[in-house]
């Protein structure tokens, strides 16, 4: 992947900690628009995720699938990424250049989260 894995990171474990929110306001039967307050706040931490590894995978692997003439399958790709696969067609899994990095997300809460979340993530 070729996104900013620290920052991505961050934003999912932000994403995280919102949900485990909403699991905690279900739990103790809060109040409808609270819960749905919340969870807007996961679903946008999600969509900056989204949009981060979309820009990168734009940047990077676009311009090399241009040049070697693959344009169509990383539409179709990016679009099946994007919006799930279409109708009877089945979402072609080509390797490219953003799979080589092996560099992984931990999961693991930081003390930036815990200071955000408190300690409880």
């Amino acid at each position: 992947m070729k996104a900013d894995t620290r920052k991505t990171g961050f934003r999912l474990r932000t994403a995280r900690g919102h949900l485990d929110a909403v699991v905690r306001m279900v739990d103790d039967d809060r109040y409808c628009i609270d819960v749905l307050h919340q969870l807007s706040a996961v679903q946008g931490s999600l969509e900056g995720v989204k949009r981060d590894i979309i820009e990168a995978h734009l940047q990077s692997c676009l311009p090399e699938a241009v040049a070697s003439g693959r344009m169509d399958d990383i539409v179709e790709e990016l679009m099946a990424a994007v919006f799930g696969a279409a109708p009877g067609r089945k979402a072609k899994a080509k390797a490219h250049a953003c799979h080589t990095d092996t560099q992984k997300i931990s999961a693991a809460p930081t003390a930036d989260t815990q200071l955000y979340f408190g300690a409880g993530i």
